[in-house]
């Protein structure tokens, strides 16, 4: 648990990038940027959904239901994205006004939420999975806190206030953990949980980074080298911290 509470930690820090933007240069520099950053996070998904559908079918015997249940996952985030358009953003130029901004706030609280559960059954099953999943959940929050940081600061916000919302806001992390880890009673149910984690993360690897990375433009071949480059990274890391896989009986004792 100490572990799931570090990552989530780690996870609130992100909401804090908005303080380099308070240097016009860093600001501008990330905004021109912002399409190449969502291609090397669209590296770090592939791999990391890849790994976390691996795990779900080592947990889940049967095939049929492991794919079920990871459709599950990927029609539940088509259907959070249906009804709350808000919770993926990059940087969107027509969510100016303060009610667009509210929206926004309230999406990302409920994709803050999903990522807490998403990191309970990953550190489940391994220490190493668990740092993976929670270093994309972290590069991709960057990503997000850059985006609604613009998207505050022009519906009026001031430079503090939007830090201190974008600050609580992702704390609701904290209720995912909570939810998943009372959720957990066997291995079949961390099973299901990784499952559906893996659906969320290939819609977002989908529906969310692919289209930006594609319209990249005229950076679309830097685009593409650091699509590989973060899945070469993430391979790196998961490669380094290894498969001390920890899912069984005596772990949930």
């Amino acid at each position: 648990m100490f572990e799931i509470i570090i990552a989530a930690f780690c996870i609130m820090a992100a909401s804090l990038v908005g303080v380099l933007f308070v240097h016009k240069a860093a600001a501008q520099f990330l905004e021109q940027k912002l399409s190449l950053l969502v291609a090397f996070s669209t590296g770090v998904f592939l791999v990391t959904a890849t790994l976390l559908a691996v795990e779900v079918f080592h947990i889940i015997d049967s095939y049929v239901q492991a794919v079920l249940f990871i459709l599950l996952g990927y029609v539940l985030a088509f259907a959070l994205q249906y009804l709350l358009p808000e919770s993926h953003h990059h940087h969107d130029e027509e969510c100016l006004d303060k009610g667009s901004a509210k929206r926004i706030i309230v999406g990302d609280a409920i994709h803050n939420v999903t990522d807490g559960i998403i990191l309970v059954p990953a550190f489940m099953v391994s220490t190493g999975l668990g740092i993976t999943v929670a270093l994309s959940i972290f590069i991709h929050e960057v990503l997000q806190e850059i985006s609604e940081f613009f998207v505050l600061r022009r519906a009026g916000y001031s430079v503090k206030k939007a830090l201190l919302v974008n600050f609580a806001v992702s704390s609701t992390v904290f209720i995912g953990v909570i939810i998943a880890w009372f959720s957990l009673s066997s291995e079949f149910l961390e099973g299901v949980l990784l499952a559906v984690s893996s659906g969320f993360f290939i819609h977002v690897l989908l529906h969310d980074l692919l289209p930006h990375t594609k319209e990249a433009g005229g950076q679309f071949k830097n685009a593409i080298i650091l699509l590989i480059l973060g899945s070469l990274t993430m391979i790196g890391v998961n490669t380094a911290l290894g498969e001390s896989h920890e899912h069984g009986e005596e772990h949930h004792d």
